[in-house]
């Protein structure tokens, strides 16, 4: 019996921990953006409580500071 036949081949163990390290890549990002996010959104809204009549202005910075993450 062929020694692939019986055992997994090298090729497919090294396409499983490509496929795991890719995953662990993305959602390593995607926790990092959603913290990013999550401060941008805080300091918004801490920023409005001290001054409420900013709050058009702090908005918008905030926007732009999410969209700056998420890219």
């Amino acid at each position: 019996m062929p020694l692939l036949a019986t055992a997994v081949s090298a090729h497919s163990i090294i396409l499983a921990g490509a496929l795991i390290a890719a995953g662990l890549a993305l959602g390593g990002g995607a926790i990092g953006a959603a913290i990013g996010d999550g401060l941008a959104g805080n300091a918004t809204i801490q920023g409005t409580a001290r001054q409420p009549e900013a709050q058009g202005r702090l908005t918008v910075i905030m926007f732009l500071i999410v969209g700056l993450v998420e890219a």
